[in-house]
Formats: structure tokens, sequence, C-alpha cells
């Protein structure tokens, strides 16, 4: 099976088995990268005490920046 999809793709068995390793890596390490990013923004609110709820939308905030702008508060 393996085989059958390296030829599918025009590659040998281990260049196949290589690129889905490499993927498996960068998916991962996005992975860790994602979840220390919230664990950050997690303590930044806390340390700051925002608690994420109440939030406006982002097109609350595209819309007050706009407003804003038209009324020459840049």
């Amino acid at each position: 099976m393996i085989a059958e999809k390296a030829r599918a793709e025009h590659k040998s068995v281990s260049a196949y088995l290589r690129d889905l390793m490499t993927a498996d890596v960068q998916r991962e390490l996005q992975r860790r990268a994602i979840a220390t990013w919230d664990d950050e923004l997690k303590q930044t609110q806390q340390r700051l005490g925002i608690t994420g709820q109440g939030s406006p939308s982002g097109a609350e905030v595209v819309r007050e920046v706009r407003d804003d702008y038209a009324r020459g508060q840049e």
C-alpha cells in the first residue's frame, strides 16, 4: 500500500515516508506553538485582569477603527 502511494506521487518509498514524517513533525511543531501561544495569552489575560468574556468581535473593532478614522481621530 505504501509503495502504491509512493508510486502515485512519483516518489521512492523512502522519499514518500520522509515526506510523511516531515509533514507530521511540522503539524506537531505547529500544535506546540499554538499551545504555547495560548498559554501565554491566558497568563497575560490573568496578569492584566482580562477575562476574555464580553470582548468585542473583530467586526466591531474594525467598525470602531473605521468610525474613528472617518471622524479624523486616527
